[in-house]
């Protein structure tokens, strides 16, 4: 029974990263056409590639598909949470992507407090942020995280006073207090 269980999950979890993998497959094939036609032998061959309107094309089709690498561990945040979720997959992903920038944010807070040297770590600006960088196994704990907390609180009901809090919504702020607790101990392990 607990064999079936774990293989479930992770043949759900191989199932939500299909759509960003197929992505990345596909931004990978264009990244490399373009970065090929962009190298100075070829357009000195190709005259047709000097044209600016074409080399403005190839150019934006190489931005746009190098973006998506960039990219990665927030798709993986998001997919996760969404192809991990029971139910409501949408409110699973919004949550996947409030969780992946709240980590990144609260990892910077403590990077930045002085508690510690992590000078060791690797920095980078990840969506504007200059923090831990954790790549795809960020994206992949927050998404689920993010799972997790989603499937066991999406229909949790308060007393009235606080029942705009309840079930749905309650998810996003479960997951950014859980993504702060990760993003705050992340940084020190």
């Amino acid at each position: 029974m607990k064999k079936n269980k774990i293989m479930d999950f992770f043949s759900a979890l191989g199932r939500s990263l299909m759509m960003p993998i197929a992505a990345l497959a596909a931004c990978g094939i264009v990244l490399g056409l373009t970065a090929a036609l962009l190298k100075p032998q070829v357009v000195e061959a190709i005259p047709f590639l000097q044209i600016v309107g074409v080399n403005f094309v190839i150019t934006t089709l190489n931005k746009a598909s190098a973006v998506v690498f960039t990219l990665i561990p927030v798709l993986f945040a998001i997919s996760i949470a969404f192809g991990l979720a029971d139910e409501d997959k949408e409110i699973a992903a919004f949550a996947g992507f409030i969780g992946y920038y709240t980590f990144l944010a609260t990892s910077a807070c403590m990077i930045n407090a002085g508690f510690f040297d992590f000078n060791s770590l690797k920095i980078s600006a990840i969506l504007g942020v200059e923090t831990l960088d954790m790549g795809a196994v960020a994206g992949m704990l927050i998404g689920i995280l993010t799972a997790a907390i989603h499937n066991k609180y999406h229909k949790i009901e308060f007393p009235v006073a606080f029942s705009f809090y309840g079930g749905k919504r309650f998810v996003a702020l479960a997951v950014i207090l859980a993504s702060t607790v990760v993003g705050v101990i992340s940084p020190i392990i």
